[in-house]
């Protein structure tokens, strides 16, 4: 093993004594030597006197270290030398004096050799070879330098270079001035240790010639320690300002623009490393400058958060442009702001700067669509082409689920309700202009539009299949947005297209999903059924569950029905059983309906962001098991919007009413009211005399049910729905993951809505790639949270996925999306197979505690 230098020439010493006198014994009164004899030991100082072979240099001798007896060192070595040419031996006497008128091992030393080194002197020799006299003076100034000391002066830190520095060898976990810097500013823990070494000299010099602020040498630590933080914050904090700093900051003296290379250094190492530290430090200087009240404006902020107020400033400032409808400057404000130190520091910030920036986003989206809408003269399909183009104006809808997922689940109520209210007003005016414009091309092509898939028709061109068992999952109200969002989630896929398709009108429950059915391509009406209305397929009258489960029993024989809680839930092996040899498996979903009409607008909101992921969990588990092909229809989409007052809410149009929802009447006679416009069934193609009305606007009938979500009605959200075609690979073509995830610092429970904890993610194999996955939080296999914000990774807010480098750690911040369940696992899943790559045990949810 290789030496450091100091170790090599004491060795050199004793190895030629040794050679020469055979005996030595070492004085070292203030055992400043322990060092390097637990070196030559193996590690440390032995305690018990006893003799050990050891090597010094090229020598094999025996040691003997003094416990506290001479007569027992003694005693001990004279069977060893009492041959005129004994082999050699070292006694080391640490604590101890020479003293020649009691020296007990005086007859030892007489016939070898005694050593009374002294550390500085032996130190200074192998010094010169590296440094200067005046710096080695500086080094060796401290009477408590040690042998330790010495080794780590002349062996430098890992790949950095020897510099000789105390500071380093008191601070040896940082590596160089500004992290040695800012751990003294960060703590006095080590304060002892830089005084007792003699480093605050090299610390006030080091404060002086490189930062440029002069410290007195009467300067006590903690004095010099609150001066310079004070200086390197306001230093950085000046050097992001764009106007002139307030005038009380003139007291503090500021660096020149070579010294502001390290004040920066500083300020950040303080900020990464030493975070905790950092915001008692940057509160107090604020509070003590009272930077808040200082009228500085938010333009003239930079891009670094030094203290809190900036990103309090700043996110009103936000706030007030969303407002205003500069959404473009308050996008790029979030852009570099939403991961700012003190943004990241309180996770409930990170949730207020999500939401400002969603709000900003769908702001600018909602600006951009209103400019692209169709003149009078553009036909329906002219709509639906620009609703469902690749960057279409889907996207308003997409976004504003998200935000209003995002504002019912936060924490803390978002900062500012101006910033609701603008945008709320914003895209219900956008969606009110929507329909009103589109129920009148709809009207001009006779209700019929050619080109397009209609909902009838999905059963017979994407899921009859005779060679293939196929998965049919019916989602109740996904509207096309969540099909986009739902695509994004199955990149795995061996084939995967979306595809619009109209819905069945009017569009309700028993409606369209009786549409999904075989033979509703052949022969479809819609009737009086019950004191309601049903469908008619074939001859075959379905309005109710029930109703269905019958037709759907007849017409494919053999096949299996399941709830989409059960395919989550359930074992692999019931599973199994149950699909065995079926033609076709049907999957229900109808969460997103039941929670959208039960009332709970909140609860709905969150339920809505899970649902999508939750469908995407069931068709790779699905596909886990062997099954390939898979189709996702919808019966209908919706509108959810704020809460229809009054004035929004249409008379009932009398008559014979067959059935009465918030967005559609059916019935037989009866007025037309203002906004609404009146459709037959035989114009809509069906064998009945029934007359459909609905509103041509957001508003709704003076009706039973909810007065925000709704659906029946012929605006663009309620009459698309997405048709997905999958094709997965099987469990026979998923080879095993090569990805290692260990996942730490997990909450032992939750009491708010982000749930943070650290990812660290290895591949087995060699590769530069990058590695994706999916951490989630599952409640009895159902998906409850989804990431919403990493550090030191990246994250892709469609899928909801992590991309880090092999080798690599990040943090990352779940959204727990429900507030009804009481415990969840965090699951760290394979996007491609959901695959379990990692996972915790199950932790309480305690909210608001």
């Amino acid at each position: 093993m290789e030496m450091n230098p100091l170790h090599e020439r004491l060795s050199q010493i004793l190895s030629e004594k040794l050679t020469k006198r055979r005996i030595v014994i070492w004085y070292d009164p203030q055992s400043e030597f322990a060092g390097f004899v637990g070196e030559l030991s193996g590690g440390n100082v032995p305690t018990q006197c006893r003799l050990e072979e050891v090597s010094v240099g090229e020598i094999k001798t025996r040691l003997c270290v003094l416990e506290s007896s001479f007569f027992e060192v003694k005693f001990l070595v004279e069977p060893y030398v009492a041959s005129d040419f004994p082999d050699p031996l070292l006694i080391y006497l640490p604590g101890k004096l020479h003293n020649d008128e009691t020296a007990v091992l005086m007859e030892l030393e007489a016939g070898g050799d005694r050593w009374e080194p002294q550390l500085k002197r032996e130190a200074r020799r192998v010094l010169k070879k590296r440094f200067g006299d005046g710096q080695i003076d500086r080094m060796l100034e401290s009477p408590n330098i040690t042998y330790q000391d010495i080794v780590g002066l002349l062996d430098g830190h890992h790949d950095n270079p020897v510099t000789g520095s105390l500071l380093e060898l008191i601070y040896s976990e940082a590596h160089g001035n500004a992290a040695v810097l800012a751990a003294w500013i960060a703590s006095k823990n080590r304060d002892d240790d830089v005084l007792a070494k003699g480093a605050n000299t090299e610390l006030r010099q080091l404060i002086g010639a490189r930062l440029g602020l002069e410290l007195t040498g009467d300067t006590t630590l903690e004095d010099a320690r609150r001066k310079t933080a004070r200086y390197v914050l306001l230093g950085e904090f000046r050097s992001d300002l764009h106007g002139e700093p307030p005038s009380t900051l003139s007291l503090v003296g500021r660096p020149s623009s070579k010294q502001l290379e390290l004040v920066l250094d500083i300020a950040k190492i303080l900020r990464d490393k030493h975070p905790k530290e950092y915001v008692v430090l940057a509160d107090g200087i604020e509070q003590e400058l009272r930077l808040s009240s200082q009228g500085i404006s938010p333009d003239d902020l930079g891009r670094i958060d030094t203290f809190r107020f900036e990103e309090m400033m700043l996110l009103e400032h936000v706030g007030h442009l969303i407002v205003e409808g500069q959404f473009t400057k308050a996008m790029e404000i979030v852009s570099h702001r939403h991961i700012s130190f003190w943004a990241l520091y309180q996770f409930k910030r990170q949730e207020q700067w999500q939401a400002y920036g969603l709000a900003a986003e769908l702001g600018l989206v909602i600006t951009e669509i209103a400019k692209q809408l169709p003149d009078s003269k553009k036909t329906s399909v002219h709509w639906i082409e620009g609703y469902t183009a690749e960057n279409g104006w889907y996207k308003a809808d997409l976004l504003h689920r998200r935000l209003e997922a995002i504002l019912s689940s936060m924490t803390d109520p978002i900062a500012s309700e101006k910033v609701v209210h603008r945008i709320r007003k914003d895209y219900e005016s956008l969606v009110d202009r929507m329909t009103s414009s589109f129920i009148p091309a709809f009207s001009r092509s006779d209700w019929a539009i050619s080109g397009i898939m209609y909902q009838t028709e999905i059963y017979s061109k994407e899921v009859q299949n005779r060679s293939e068992t196929v998965c049919f999952i019916l989602v109740d109200a996904l509207r096309y947005e969540m099909g986009v969002e739902l695509k994004g989630l199955l990149e795995g896929a061996q084939e995967l297209s979306l595809q619009v398709a109209i819905g069945t009108i009017p569009t309700i429950t028993q409606i369209g999903m009786a549409a999904l059915m075989p033979g509703a391509e052949k022969a479809f009406s819609v009737v009086e059924y019950e004191k309601d209305i049903g469908a008619k397929i074939e001859g075959s009258l379905a309005g109710n569950l029930n109703d269905r489960k019958k037709i759907w029993k007849g017409r494919v024989p053999n096949m299996v029905d399941f709830e989409l809680d059960k395919v989550l839930s359930h074992s692999n092996a019931q599973l199994q059983k149950r699909i065995a040899d079926a033609p076709l498996v049907l999957v229900r979903s109808w969460e997103i309906d039941a929670m959208g009409e039960g009332g709970n607008t909140s609860l709905a909101r969150q339920v809505m962001d899970t649902a999508i992921n939750n469908v995407a969990r069931a068709i790779k588990r699905l596909a886990g098991l062997g099954i390939a092909k898979f189709v996702v229809a919808a019966d209908h989409g919706f509108l959810f919007i704020h809460e229809r007052d009054e004035s929004q809410r249409i008379e009932k149009p009398g008559g014979v009413q067959a059935t009465l929802h918030r967005r559609c009447w059916a019935g037989r006679g009866g007025t037309t009211p203002p906004s609404t416009v009146r459709i037959t069934a035989s114009q809509l193609g069906y064998d009945s005399d029934l007359d459909f009305v609905f509103p041509t606007n957001n508003s709704v009938f003076k009706a039973g049910g909810d007065l925000a979500f709704y659906h029946g009605g012929l605006s663009l959200q309620e009459l698309l729905i997405p048709v997905l075609s999958i094709r997965m690979p099987t469990a026979k073509q998923v080879g095993p993951t090569n990805v290692d995830v260990i996942l730490s610092d997990f909450p032992k429970q939750i009491v708010n809505r982000i749930v943070t904890f650290k990812l660290l993610v290895q591949s087995s194999v060699f590769t530069n790639e990058d590695v994706i996955v999916r951490p989630v939080l599952l409640n009895e296999g159902q998906h409850v949270g989804h990431v919403g914000m990493v550090l030191d990774a990246e994250h892709d807010r469609l899928t909801h996925c992590v991309r880090i480098k092999s080798g690599c750690s990040c943090t990352v911040g779940v959204q727990l999306l429900r507030d009804d369940i009481n415990n969840v696992e965090i699951v760290v899943l394979d996007p491609d197979t959901d695959l379990i790559l990692a996972k915790s045990d199950k932790i309480p949810v305690k909210l608001g505690i």
